[in-house]
């Protein structure tokens, strides 16, 4: 199946329209007439949008990984306190390292220039510039107001009520300044009913060449995802109950590592809801480079790399393990129980998000212990240590790594980024029962994900609390490394309790003389995380208070 590339420079590759009379004006941009003659150059247009959702994508590294959103959470640790991830290091141990000026997480102004070119698209289209069949057009009109409402939703969950800027009639851009925030429930309602809106003209699959565009069951999807955030549990419920019952979707067959890793390789596959492809070449990414083995890099180029976030034994452990038929938490404490052997038997997706010590790895045997190929190095913050690509937690990341053999420096990762997927939904609508006290069905749909996998079932409990608990474990196990955790965090109102004051912990392994090995449980934070309340929302950017008079600044960064 072909996938839908979808890459930065396709809206200007209109070179191969059929008109004879191709128009470019001086800045390399062409005109209406030559955008918008056929569906074909619509399309190209049309595809340019979907550069927001790559421009989110905690896979699309670039020149760092500070985009990868649980690297501010508790499941994941970066290795250099200077380079790449640092800034995660840094956010946690340095006092007001985000600041109204200065925010590294902040996409204020990456989403408002998306909306700013969709809203010219919108208004080029109200004044009956796009000429082309209605039935045609219309669903194209419906990706541009769907990845409108999902920049708006990005800029929601971050900063809280947005303002909006939507006018298609004489497009309101950020030049037209004074213009107050909308609340946080109207700016959900906004992105809700665009979703609903879209969801009218987009087509439930599209042909398979162009697989990856935005479907009708997309929209419903990230309805769900929104209602959530919102606190308007029926509307996820029906939102969620509009994809599960398209008959669209279904979730991969997950009992063994190489079928649930189907899901994050294989293109189209049934549970993908909202993919972003990338190709080599053209859009591609560096999630290898920047997070496996640095042997592997070090094979292909004998250049150093990898290993620059890893994730914490809070990750690890939230795995279960299989002890005597019967599936139970894992515990260190426990060892022994399990023959000395931590990493047998346990939850499949454990092998398809980690690499651990001794795990096959492209043909070899991974040496993630003091002294191993792979190597171990305690966490220092030293910049002495910076660039020194071994592991501070004893793990490395799975998720997404691709087992290709390529050139390191000039190559880079294609693999795709689950942006949405039904192992969500299902998630999403569980979490909306559960808030309405509909316990059943609640652990109906949690106990859905655990079975995909060969788990048994979570016993049904009658508080959000002790949900929650059974809940969050799920959502680490599915989804961690997905971009999710540190929403989840927030909306939970668990941050202070999680993020602050705390450390993240890894194991430490040697190699005894006999083969067999030592396991000790470490800190990996030389001191107690800072995370302070008004972290919980991101400041409104001290451009936009000075632009514009009529914005407040939240609350909390007052």
């Amino acid at each position: 199946m072909k996938k839908y590339i979808l890459g930065l420079t396709a809206a200007l590759a209109l070179a191969a329209t059929s008109c004879d009379d191709l128009e470019v004006d001086p800045t390399g941009f062409y005109s209406e007439s030559v955008a918008y003659a056929s569906v074909e150059n619509l399309d190209m247009v049309v595809k340019y949008f979907y550069a927001t959702f790559h421009n989110v994508a905690d896979i699309e590294t670039g020149s760092g990984m500070t985009s990868i959103d649980d690297g501010v959470s508790d499941l994941l640790k970066a290795s250099w306190y200077n380079v790449g991830g640092g800034a995660f290091n840094k956010l946690f141990f340095q006092d007001n390292y985000v600041t109204v000026e200065s925010n590294f997480r902040s996409n204020w102004g990456s989403m408002y220039n998306f909306i700013r070119i969709i809203n010219q698209f919108l208004d080029d289209y109200n004044r009956g510039m796009i000429r082309l069949p209605e039935n045609e057009v219309a669903p194209r009109i419906a990706e541009a107001r769907f990845i409108r409402a999902f920049a708006y939703q990005e800029l929601i969950a971050r900063h809280g009520g947005v303002i909006l800027r939507t006018e298609e009639d004489g497009v309101d851009d950020h030049h037209q300044n004074n213009k107050a925030r909308m609340t946080t429930a109207e700016s959900w309602d906004f992105v809700i009913k665009e979703y609903a809106e879209a969801a009218k003209s987009l087509p439930e699959s599209w042909n398979a060449s162009d697989n990856g565009r935005i479907t009708k069951g997309a929209a419903y999807g990230m309805m769900a995802r929104a209602a959530l955030f919102a606190e308007r549990w029926d509307d996820a419920i029906a939102a969620a109950d509009e994809v599960i019952g398209s008959g669209q979707y279904s979730l991969m067959p997950g009992t063994t590592v190489d079928d649930y890793n189907k899901i994050f390789e294989n293109a189209g596959n049934s549970e993908l809801i909202l993919p972003i492809y990338f190709a080599v070449g053209d859009k591609q990414h560096a999630w290898n480079s920047w997070v496996g083995p640095n042997t592997d890099a070090i094979l292909a180029t004998d250049t150093e790399s990898g290993a620059g976030v890893t994730p914490t034994e809070e990750y690890a452990s939230s795995f279960e393990i299989k002890v005597n038929d019967k599936w139970e938490d894992f515990s260190w404490d426990n060892l022994a129980s399990y023959g000395n052997e931590p990493y047998l038997n346990r939850d499949p997706r454990f092998y398809a998000s980690i690499l651990y010590n001794g795990c096959e790895w492209k043909g070899r045997k991974l040496e993630l212990y003091e002294g191993g190929s792979d190597g171990f190095m305690p966490y220092t913050g030293l910049p002495i240590r910076d660039n020194v690509h071994y592991t501070s937690t004893g793990y490395l990341i799975r998720k997404f790594l691709t087992k290709k053999t390529y050139n390191y420096t000039n190559t880079l990762s294609d693999q795709l980024w689950p942006e949405m997927r039904l192992a969500e939904i299902y998630l999403i609508r569980s979490e909306a029962y559960a808030r309405k006290g509909s316990w059943s069905e609640a652990y109906l749909d949690l106990n859905a994900i655990r079975h995909r996998v060969g788990l048994t079932d979570k016993d049904q409990t009658s508080s959000w609390e002790d949900y929650l608990v059974d809940l969050q474990k799920e959502r680490i196990c599915e989804l961690g490394i997905e971009g999710h955790r540190y929403n989840d965090i927030i909306r939970w109102n668990k941050h202070q309790q999680i993020l602050n004051g705390q450390r993240v912990h890894g194991i430490h392994i040697t190699k005894n003389d006999d083969e067999t090995f030592n396991y000790e449980v470490v800190e990996c934070d030389l001191q107690d995380r800072k995370f302070p309340v008004k972290y919980s929302i991101f400041p409104i950017p001290y451009s936009e208070i000075h632009a514009n008079p009529l914005c407040e600044q939240n609350e909390l960064w007052k």
